[in-house]
């Protein structure tokens, strides 16, 4: 009788032991595509191509790791969240879509191809971080640089640096997901409005 005690102790502690080791499914997330514009122009504005040279980032930044900043500058990451890619790859698939639905170039191609093109569009992302702040608020926080070259003689003709904030409905990994989407939008909206700007100066379109 003490021996089957025993066993049943036994089994039990490893059955607690088991269930006290499992842990909480991972949650992936994704910086979603803008909706198209209903108005969208079948004409391209200008007879460039314009090729993007693809996001440089930190090891950290270029990882699918969902990172927060606190003010006192301490970086973490989501334990139970991640982005489905690193975010500067997202990035870069919110912006091509967006400038395809403005219709401002001829042609875009990413960075993997091969076609010629006549400016080259590159970008630093310097920040991407969910701020968790002391008082209880928090942001989606991007800081990028974009400089436009012409891709023969790789000149700078532009350069803009973009410092984006959105405040987040939640201090937790969902809210800063649903903040980031719309910062990045955002973000693309305003680096067209430069790059509009730009080819005007340059009388590239009218």
């Amino acid at each position: 009788m003490i021996r089957i005690r025993l066993l049943l102790l036994s089994f039990l502690g490893i059955f607690l032991t088991g269930c006290a080791t499992i842990t909480p499914p991972v949650t992936t997330y994704t910086l979603t595509l803008p909706s198209s514009a209903t108005s969208r122009s079948l004409t391209p504005q200008s007879s460039l191509i314009l090729k993007l040279a693809g996001t440089q980032a930190a090891p950290s930044l270029s990882s699918k790791a969902l990172f927060y900043l606190t003010d006192q500058q301490e970086v973490g990451a989501y334990l139970y969240s991640r982005w489905n890619d690193a975010p500067s790859m997202m990035m870069d698939r919110v912006l091509l879509a967006t400038l395809d639905d403005k219709q401002l170039f001829s042609a875009l191609a990413p960075k993997t191809s091969t076609t010629n093109s006549d400016l080259l569009l590159e970008s630093t992302l310097s920040s991407f971080y969910h701020r968790i702040h002391e008082d209880k608020t928090s942001d989606a926080y991007i800081d990028i640089t974009y400089i436009l070259m012409d891709s023969k003689t790789r000149k700078t003709l532009a350069s803009q640096r973009f410092i984006i904030t959105v405040p987040a409905a939640s201090r937790d990994a969902r809210g800063g997901v649903t903040a980031f989407t719309k910062a990045t939008h955002e973000l693309s909206n305003q680096c067209i409005s430069w790059l509009t700007l730009t080819m005007k100066e340059n009388r590239w379109i009218k």
